[in-house]
């Protein structure tokens, strides 16, 4: 019985522990207000390309023109026309004397612009002049052979053309290195030349001395 009592009463203190009202918890601290950090980070910057510098420009200063004034002979714009030639031929002389009475009894005032011409170079063409007062002479013709001084070669004569008329007994001639036949051409010979008087039935009715080794053909400009 003792026992049993002893056991009720454990059980009744039990059982008011139980009811007891629990303990007040503590209270929780108010948070606090959240700091902001703000942190500066430095980031080098390597740059890839240098600037590009800009140059200053300083006009130049207008100076006054020149006026230069060239006075141009015959001569120096024949030689202008091609400067290789003028460059490697040595100046030319004066035409040389033509022969006594070359003209006979039927020709006057024979001319020729030089004694020198070339035919794959300047100068490559020689003006002939010559007058008549024959009045059966209605054409001139110029014939032509060549020498070569470098042998003892001689052509015949040819036939270089008819003269140009000016219809007053006045003839022209513009000939050219290239009308001189090729079997004719040398590379250092003496072009000679004679004049014919011809009537309308183209007989011959007079003509020039034979004028030799006075003018110089070429081929080329080194001959």
């Amino acid at each position: 019985m003792k026992k049993l009592l002893i056991l009720a009463l454990a059980f009744a203190l039990t059982g008011c522990g139980a009811l007891a009202p629990a303990a007040t918890p503590t209270a929780v601290p108010p948070t606090a207000t959240p700091v902001v950090l703000v942190q500066t980070v430095e980031v080098t910057v390597i740059p890839t390309q240098g600037a590009t510098a800009i140059p200053t420009v300083t006009p130049a200063p207008t100076s006054t023109p020149q006026v230069i004034v060239v006075t141009a002979t015959g001569g120096a714009a024949a030689a202008s026309t091609n400067p290789t030639a003028a460059a490697t031929q040595p100046a030319e002389a004066a035409t040389a004397t033509l022969p006594a009475n070359v003209g006979g009894q039927y020709f006057t005032n024979l001319t020729r612009s030089g004694d020198l011409f070339y035919l794959r170079c300047q100068p490559d063409t020689i003006n002939f002049g010559i007058s008549t007062s024959n009045p059966y002479i209605s054409e001139v013709d110029l014939f032509y052979r060549t020498e070569d001084r470098l042998s003892t070669s001689i052509t015949d004569w040819k036939n270089g053309g008819k003269m140009v008329s000016d219809k007053n007994g006045n003839f022209t001639l513009a000939f050219t290195s290239a009308m001189v036949a090729p079997d004719f051409r040398t590379h250092k010979g003496w072009f000679d030349y004679e004049f014919v008087g011809v009537n309308k039935y183209g007989d011959a009715v007079g003509r020039t001395a034979r004028i030799s080794q006075q003018i110089t053909y070429k081929i080329d400009c080194t001959d």
